[in-house]
């Protein structure tokens, strides 16, 4: 029988990351038994020479069970390409720009990272085949088009969200027939992370989690949104996933890994 699964992460770690703020997320996180996948903006080698204190916390984190990903080099618009060829770099840029980003991670905080989310969500096919050949175990970057226009504006966000009947788990499936699982982030929760919506969430598990029979629900946020309020925001959207009975100690390597076969990793939705 299939066991609904959530799993959480967080975007746009960077050598500017304040360590407080982190270690904050990270507390909270263990103090509700989930983990985390961290996506990290390397930036460059320059710009982590007086970050010594945030590598540290990165390299614990990971020997604590949670995940660090790559999340492109610099963040910069159409750095990974987009889905419809327009504006984006080709393959061989595409690798060594993610290649870089490696190298840096490697060498700076001595992490191996086999998990990546396109900045802006721009992904593209040469995306895929340069993770492929770089050996990524999976790919995190697709969501829908109105999710990441909208969450830009909070009044559009809300109106967006408001009028959603539900939510949409994450189809996982290999893309051009690559050995590469890919995991959508198929609900875009970050930013300014509205009360609402927790209580959109909270529904949702409560009509729809006893029919689900595949697929995960990937949930994301923002390391600079996480004010003081938001952090209790996430507060509350732990406690709805613990109460729902959901799984949610996996990372997306984790969960990557447990869904490799292709049988049951069909799409699922709501």
């Amino acid at each position: 029988m299939h066991e609904p699964a959530v799993a959480f992460s967080c975007d746009d770690i960077s050598p500017k990351t304040k360590v407080t703020k982190l270690k904050e997320l990270l507390k909270i996180i263990d103090r509700h038994e989930l983990t985390v996948t961290l996506f990290v903006i390397p930036k460059s080698h320059v710009k982590w020479n007086s970050c010594n204190s945030l590598a540290k916390v990165l390299r614990d984190a990971q020997s604590c069970g949670h995940e660090i990903g790559l999340h492109g080099v610099s963040h910069l618009p159409f750095e990974t390409g987009n889905p419809f060829t327009a504006f984006g770099f080709g393959y061989s840029w595409i690798k060594e720009r993610i290649s870089q980003g490696l190298r840096i991670l490697n060498e700076k905080m001595e992490i191996d990272p086999v998990g990546f989310r396109a900045p802006y969500y721009h992904y593209s096919k040469n995306l895929w085949r340069a993770l492929d050949d770089l050996n990524f175990l999976y790919d995190s970057s697709r969501i829908a088009l109105t999710a990441v226009l909208f969450s830009y504006l909070p009044p559009l966000r809300a109106i967006y969200v408001s009028r959603r009947k539900g939510l949409i788990t994450s189809k996982i499936f290999h893309p051009l027939n690559l050995e590469l699982l890919e995991i959508p982030v198929s609900e875009e929760y970050t930013w300014y992370n509205l009360k609402f919506e927790v209580e959109s969430f909270k529904k949702f598990l409560k009509n729809n989690i006893t029919k689900m029979q595949t697929g995960c629900l990937v949930i994301n946020s923002h390391i600079e949104a996480l004010s003081t309020w938001s952090f209790h925001i996430l507060k509350q959207l732990f406690l709805c996933i613990k109460e729902a009975g959901l799984s949610s100690k996996l990372t997306l390597k984790e969960m990557a890994e447990k869904y490799t076969n292709l049988e049951t990793a069909k799409a699922y939705y709501v």
